[in-house]
């Protein structure tokens, strides 16, 4: 009943959310309220994107998992080694932490990912090529969400410098992700996420 609702409702779902965040976080009078509202705005979008994409995501569950407890233990390794991705921490405006990870993280790592796959599907069915472009994609929305999110406080580098480590390990990860979800099949819009997010934070950059 919910999936059918939201491919129903898809773009009026997708959009209204992130326009009123948007206007939201531009007013200095709502902007603590919405920031403050990231985490379940994350969520929201997981369970979008997985509700849309659902009819192949059932069939990728061991590797939807697989990225989930994966993508948090890059991360988590990340932030208490420094072994990937750099030197770098989380603050408290993602939601509850463990081990210094925000639990959501992970879930936007999925996110992503589907998104992504959603994406390349459009253009090509190689496994290995579209797990590439993907990788590719995924990476650059990285790019450009790492100044918007030292802005608000949601990570920070010490140091301040952004090391190109961290886009490398961005890039190699996405694309094993990318292998494990090898999809053929007619994608659906699950990957309008990462348009609507990309002018979201590009926005949010020229603040």
């Amino acid at each position: 009943m919910i999936s059918k609702y939201i491919k129903k409702n898809f773009f009026t779902l997708l959009l209204v959310p992130y326009a009123v965040g948007l206007i939201g976080i531009l007013l200095p009078v709502s902007r603590n309220l919405f920031l403050s509202l990231t985490p379940l705005m994350l969520a929201y979008s997981f369970v979008l994107v997985v509700a849309e994409e659902g009819s192949w995501v059932k069939r990728k569950v061991i590797p939807i998992l697989i990225i989930l407890f994966g993508s948090f233990l890059v991360e988590y390794i990340g932030v208490n080694r420094g072994w990937l991705f750099g030197d770098y921490q989380y603050g408290t405006a993602l939601g509850f932490k463990f081990g210094g990870v925000p639990i959501i993280i992970a879930f936007n790592w999925v996110m992503l990912c589907i998104a992504g796959r959603s994406f390349v599907n459009l253009v090509m069915k190689n496994n290995l090529a579209a797990s590439a472009l993907a990788a590719v994609l995924i990476t650059a929305f990285d790019f450009l969400l790492e100044p918007v999110a030292i802005r608000f406080g949601w990570w920070w580098w010490t140091g301040g410098e952004i090391p190109l480590f961290n886009y490398a390990c961005w890039f190699g990860f996405a694309f094993l992700f990318q292998l494990m979800l090898y999809n053929p099949r007619v994608t659906f819009r699950g990957y309008w996420i990462i348009l609507v997010q990309t002018i979201f934070f590009w926005v949010l950059l020229l603040m």
